[in-house]
């Protein structure tokens, strides 16, 4: 089993428990492991050890907080030369949680938040390939997942906040997810149609084994990707359609990015895991995107 709070006050009392080597996961000692850290032969207490330690950093991790004196010094009293009884860690598990409690709450609604996230947006990208409103190419879907996951991190900030997942949550999720799709679809239809002169890659090549398209789709690559996500995202989840649109003709038309490219290929971007990181990215990499225009200014006036 995974280590948090919750699974640790779950393990059986009258077990002993070590780290695998192999999964990384808490498991229960067998008479193998009960012999190697009797004689210390092999890697018995090592493995007891690892259990410890990982134990304290799943709590702290658990709390979000980075130390805890009372934690670590429980955890330094532990007898590692032997398997670690499930009574003892149920014990700190139980004293941390009950120190913690606020905070392992909204930590708990993020993960769990994050978790309706990820089911939400698998099965709107799956929807979106059933339809062709995306390119079914693989780093297309792959784009698009990522789309869909930052969208919704200001969902699962409400819910760090309030310390509950509210039942409609994936409902929410979706509806937000479906503004990126539409946005996207909206931008391919005006490039293709309405000449807007944003220049992206569009192709109506749905791959070998399915028919070409109707309507062309933007064919993503990384670049690509980062610019509608620096366009999209904002602090309370996706862009108005029409904010949107402006970003992205006055901002991110192609001749333009392909000369700023470096501000958002070099923008740090966390995985979507990570709290409001769509946000952040979009944040910083426009401003240094936008700051760039006073260096081409001054290139070209000297040429």
């Amino acid at each position: 089993m995974d280590i948090t709070a919750a699974s640790l006050s779950r393990l059986d009392a009258n077990s002993r428990y070590y780290l695998s080597n192999t999964t990384g996961t808490i498991k229960k000692a067998n008479l193998w492991q009960w012999f190697k850290c009797a004689t210390g032969v092999g890697d018995g207490r090592a493995k007891a050890q690892r259990l410890a330690d990982a134990v304290k950093a799943s709590l702290l991790a658990n709390a979000g907080i980075k130390q805890d004196a009372a934690l670590a010094a429980e955890i330094g009293r532990l007898d590692t030369t032997k398997s670690l009884s499930g009574a003892t860690l149920r014990e700190i598990a139980g004293r941390f949680k009950t120190a913690h409690a606020d905070a392992i709450a909204a930590i708990d609604a993020r993960r769990e938040a994050h978790g309706i996230a990820i089911e939400a947006a698998d099965a709107c990208v799956a929807d979106w390939v059933k339809n062709n409103r995306i390119l079914a190419a693989p780093e297309n879907v792959a784009c698009f997942r990522k789309f869909a996951l930052y969208a919704v991190q200001h969902l699962e900030e409400k819910a760090y906040d309030d310390r509950k997942v509210p039942s409609d949550l994936r409902g929410r999720m979706e509806s937000a997810m479906r503004k990126v799709v539409e946005a996207i679809n909206t931008l391919e239809v005006m490039q293709a149609v309405q000449g807007s002169r944003l220049g992206y890659p569009l192709t109506k090549d749905n791959g070998a084994d399915r028919p070409r398209l109707n309507t062309p789709h933007i064919k993503f690559d990384e670049l690509h990707f980062r610019a509608v996500l620096a366009a999209i995202v904002t602090k309370n989840g996706p862009a108005r359609l029409a904010d949107f649109t402006q970003r992205m003709i006055v901002l991110f038309q192609e001749n333009i990015l392909q000369e700023r490219k470096d501000a958002l290929l070099k923008t740090n971007l966390e995985p979507s895991e990570t709290p409001l990181s769509g946000f952040v990215f979009a944040d910083t990499a426009t401003k240094v995107y936008k700051a760039m225009e006073n260096s081409e200014w001054h290139r070209q006036s000297m040429e």
